[in-house]
Order: C-alpha cells, then sequence, then structure tokens
C-alpha cells in the first residue's frame, strides 16, 4: 500500500510541477531520482539539483508540501548540494508552485498548527519551549557563535561583501585580528554622556576568556564579532543609554547585550531575564569573571524569570528596556501583555525602550498563522510566533494603552543573511571537531559513542540546522523577512533628543 502511495504521489507531483511550470521552471528526472530545476531568468540559467534517495520523499512532500521536503532533507531521504540556490529557485517561482500544494498537504499543515496549539506561551509551557531550543548545549553555540555569544543579526559595514572575490575594506579589517580585541578597557563615556566617538575597537564590552578562548585560531570571528558589536552599540544609542541608568532586559541570551550596557556608561546598571537554564548558568559566569557581579559591584544581576513574573517592586523604576529577538518567543497570544509588562516597568515620563523582533511582510501574515513551517516545528522553538511590524505597534499602542509612543524603525534584515552565512560555516567546519563532541558530553545517555542510533540522531540534527541556516538566509536576502529594531518613549519626554537623524558612523 505504501509503495502504491508513493508512485502515485511522485507521478502527480510530477505532472503538477510540469504543468505548472510555464517555462519558467523546468524540472526533469534524470537516473530515475535525481530532480533538476533549473530557473531562467534575465538571460542567466540557475540550476540546484535534488538527489532523491528514498521514495519516501515523494509521499511526505505531496502530504505535507513544503514541511515535508524539509522533513525529508533531515531524514537522508533527499540530498541537495547547494540549499541557498534551491530556495532562491523556488523562490523566485513561489506563482506558480503555490499550484501544486496539494489540497492533503494544506490539510496536513492546518492539523499540525492545530496540534501546535498546547505549545502556546503561557507561564505553564514559556519556560519548556525556551529550552527546547536554547537549551540543547551551551558549547553547540560556543562552536558557531563569535566570542561574544551573540545569537541575533549583526550589523556589517556593507552588505554581503563575503559574497565578493575581492571584499570590501570592513572595521575587522581595520581592527586587531584577535577577536576578543574589542574587550577594550577604554570607556565609551564621554563627558556629556554620549556614544559620540565610539569607535568598534573601543567598544566597553568585554567577553571573559573562558567564554572567548578556544584551542583553535580565531581569527575568523573578527568580523562578526566586530558586526555584532556595531549592532549592540547601534541599540546603545537608540535608547540613549545615559550614566546612572537602570536597565531592564528581557531575553538575556548569554550575557553579551548585559554586558556592553553595563559597560557603557558609569553607574548602569542592568536586571537581565531569560526562561533558558542553560543561558542564565554561563551568564552569570560571563559577568562574575569580568567583574561586574555578585555584590557589592553587582552591575547585571541574571534572573531565571518569565517577564510576566517580575516583582511588584520593579513597577515603573527601569530608565531604559531592551529585548532583542525575543519577541518571537511571546506568542501571539500574549503579544499585547507583553507590552503592558514593559510599559509597567518603565518610567512614567522618562523612559525609553528599544525592541528588536524578526517580522513577516504583511501580505504572507494571514496564511502564516494558519499554517506550521520547519521553523516553528523543528528549530525556532515551540510556541514560536513571528509577528509583522504593523502587528507589534498595534499591540504596543492596545497594551500599552498609548502610552508608548513609536520614535523610529529600523529594519536590519538583510544583515542577518550575511550573518546566517557566517553561523553556517562555523558549523560546518567545526561540526566534528566540536558540536559533535559537545552534543555526546550533553546527551551522554543517548548520543555516545556506541549508543544505539546516536550516529543517525547526529546526523538528522546536523542537517536539519544545515537547512535552518539556508532557509532563514534566503527569507532574508530576498526580504521574505524582517528584523526590525522598534524604539520608543513617552510622550513629552523632549530630553530624548531625536536619535533617528544622521548615521551611525560615530560607532563603526
Amino acid at each position: 500500500m505504501a509503495a502504491t502511495l508513493t508512485k502515485l504521489s511522485s507521478n502527480t507531483l510530477m505532472r503538477a510541477i510540469l504543468g505548472a511550470a510555464r517555462s519558467a521552471l523546468d524540472p526533469t528526472l534524470r537516473k530515475g531520482l535525481e530532480f533538476v530545476c533549473v530557473l531562467c531568468k534575465f538571460f542567466v540559467v540557475e540550476t540546484a539539483t535534488i538527489t532523491v534517495r528514498d521514495p519516501v520523499f515523494w509521499l511526505r512532500l505531496a502530504t505535507q508540501g513544503d514541511l515535508g521536503f524539509a522533513e525529508a532533507f533531515m531524514y537522508g531521504e533527499v540530498d541537495c548540494l547547494d540549499l541557498t540556490a534551491l530556495f532562491e529557485v523556488l523562490l523566485d517561482n513561489r506563482s506558480c508552485l503555490s499550484e501544486i500544494d496539494t489540497l492533503l498537504a494544506k490539510a496536513s499543515r492546518v492539523v499540525e498548527r492545530f496540534c501546535a496549539t498546547n505549545l502556546v506561551n503561557n507561564l505553564a509551557n514559556a519556560r519548556q519551549n525556551i529550552s527546547a531550543h536554547y537549551d540543547i548545549s551551551n558549547e553547540m553555540f560556543m562552536a558557531f557563535l563569535s566570542g561574544d555569544m551573540t545569537y541575533s543579526c549583526a550589523i556589517f559595514p556593507e552588505l554581503d561583501t563575503d559574497l565578493h572575490e575581492s571584499p570590501l575594506p570592513t572595521a575587522a579589517s581595520e581592527s586587531s585580528a584577535d577577536p576578543s580585541a574589542y574587550s577594550s578597557t577604554a570607556s565609551p563615556s564621554s563627558s556629556e554622556g554620549t556614544l559620540s566617538g565610539v569607535k568598534i575597537s573601543q567598544a566597553s564590552t568585554r567577553i571573559s576568556e573562558a567564554a572567548v578562548r578556544r584551542t583553535r585560531d580565531k581569527d575568523d570571528d573578527a568580523e562578526l564579532c566586530d558586526a555584532q558589536i556595531r549592532k549592540m552599540l547601534h541599540i546603545v544609542k537608540r535608547a540613549d543609554i545615559r550614566p546612572g541608568h537602570r536597565v531592564l532586559e528581557i531575553g538575556s541570551g548569554w550575557g553579551s547585550m548585559a554586558i556592553c550596557m553595563a559597560q557603557a556608561f558609569p553607574g548602569v546598571t542592568v536586571d537581565t531575564l531569560t526562561l533558558s537554564e542553560e543561558q542564565a548558568h554561563l551568564a552569570r559566569q560571563r559577568v562574575a569573571e569580568i567583574g561586574l557581579g555578585p555584590r557589592p559591584c553587582q552591575k547585571v544581576r541574571v534572573h531565571l524569570m518569565d517577564y510576566r513574573s517580575m516583582p511588584k517592586e520593579w513597577e515603573g523604576i527601569f530608565d531604559r528596556i531592551v529585548s532583542v529577538e525575543m519577541v518571537e518567543a511571546v506568542g501571539q497570544e500574549f503579544l499585547e501583555t507583553y507590552w503592558a509588562r514593559i510599559d509597567w516597568a518603565l518610567k512614567r515620563d522618562t523612559g525609553v525602550g528599544v525592541v528588536q523582533g524578526i517580522t513577516l511582510p504583511e501580505a504572507r501574515f494571514e496564511a502564516y498563522v494558519r499554517d506550521t513551517d520547519f521553523i516553528r516545528k523543528w528549530v525556532f522553538f515551540p510556541g514560536g510566533f513571528l509577528p509583522t511590524l504593523s502587528l507589534l505597534i498595534s499591540t504596543m499602542t492596545s497594551g500599552s494603552k498609548g502610552r508608548l509612543i513609536v520614535d523610529s524603525v529600523d529594519n536590519i534584515g538583510p544583515h542577518y543573511a550575511r550573518t546566517l552565512r557566517e553561523w553556517r560555516r562555523r558549523f560546518e567546519n567545526r561540526f566534528d571537531a566540536e558540536i559533535v563532541p559537545a552534543l555526546r558530553k550533553q546527551y551522554a545517555d543517548v548520543l555516545s559513542d556506541g549508543a544505539p542510533g546516536s550516529q543517525e540522531e547526529i546526523e538528522v540534527f546536523r542537517r536539519k540546522w544545515l537547512y535552518y541556516f539556508a532557509y532563514c538566509e534566503v527569507g532574508f536576502a530576498s526580504r521574505s523577512l524582517g528584523d526590525h529594531i522598534v524604539t520608543f518613549t513617552r510622550e513629552g519626554h523632549v530630553e530624548y533628543g531625536c536619535q533617528v537623524l544622521g548615521s551611525d558612523v560615530d560607532v563603526e
């Protein structure tokens, strides 16, 4: 029966693809199981070859659509040497390929989405949902992130210079080859308490030697590390953090943003919240090692706490609130609550906040909320949800009852494509030497050498992350995804000035 369904699925899909192509997409079968996509555009032929290893691929594709393709790749039922080229071909042919989405595939994804309702980010589920992604292994993330351990979009001096044969000069090429060179003890603060004149090489953020140093040469981390610092300084500037400010960070990561803010100016203290035990442990370790805690000089306090469970004494006490790529974990049902808690914690007259979040284009939103996809099911985190920019703004207004006023909006999404390429390159280069040992150490009961099925599980893990990096890279490069930085303040807060004017050359 399964063989019959598989054959029927492959025949049906091939006829549908050929019928939908209209000379734009030319799929062919070679040697029985090699599927070639050819895109003709502006007299340039771009190709992506898919090799089907197991006929079950066709059944997955027929019953689950693009989610089925992702899972078939994870399980080795289909191969593609250049996933980004494939995604570019498919994206350029999105309109005609939508015609081959079977009714069964659509129904299957609706069922998947319905079943995911138990993953809603209420207080009972939130910690478990976050742990599913961020508690994999600190050492695994160390292997592909730069030394600052920032797991969000960086800002590079130029877009996509890594794709050129002769890259343009960058801040990294002008600074020390040592990626920890940004750990300068020089303070960026000036007598006016602003960021004027701050350079990347003078950035105040410092990372502990234990967190940065590894046994291999890390010169290749310098450019990404500089780009991450550039983004952090951009947020510090947008937030207008000043000496003596108390800052709340919702979403700690491994502490890089909190450390940056605490060291930006004298007297700044940061309370940072996370639901990841792994992140909290490493962030506290890094904070302690560089002298920002514990008491009596505790400048950064890492709390294992949900943003909805902040203590009553925190009401209205924070000068600034920052949240970097955490809003995606909030869930559609709790966006208003998220903004309401920010409004509750922020000073009533002089507060300023910056929220950075991955966003969807407006036109794709209705289909997105009805469906499920690879990122939400397999990688991002259970219960994850990408808002549109307009939804972020409207829920800010309703959740704060109009007390939070948008000051500026930046989209740094195109820089995410480069960031993801950098992560993917490190992930592939360091997989056997660093990531596999980290996974075996973290999950010794199931992934140790000789454990039944351990090698297969590790291979599924590797393919899942490679798919994730390529899938998201093309999404950001094509502006099918955005990454918006929304800055907001209070009505009547005239001292904030106008941070949006001019460029950020002073943090280059």
